[in-house]
């Protein structure tokens, strides 16, 4: 499997070439065709996004589109104030099944 660790906090990173796999593996899809599918589902999420629409997986979780409000901000090299603009940012929330899957006790 080809996962790589990170440095800083030791995780190990699932790219786009292992969820393929992955989803070959399960679905029984060769893996041009999960890349296929990925790629589309990726696809319809950006898409809906674009449009302004919040994309809702049950279970998984919610991805929607908010606007963050300028602010003021510290350069760091020259430590001037300037203005951050507001801008749109995409959020994720994650479902309830999906949180209570990641909790570790």
């Amino acid at each position: 499997m080809a996962t790589q660790k990170t440095q800083k906090d030791e995780s190990t990173i699932v790219g786009r070439q292992e969820i393929t796999k992955r989803i070959a593996s399960q679905s029984g899809l060769t893996q041009k065709k999960a890349a296929e599918v990925l790629e589309a589902t990726l696809d319809s999420i950006r898409e809906s996004l674009q449009e302004g629409h919040e994309v809702r997986l049950v279970g998984f979780g919610s991805f929607k589109v908010r606007r963050s409000a300028a602010r003021k901000g510290v350069n760091p090299r020259d430590r001037k104030e300037i203005v951050v603009p507001a801008k749109d940012r995409v959020r994720f929330s994650p479902g309830k099944e999906l949180s209570n899957a990641v909790v570790h006790e």
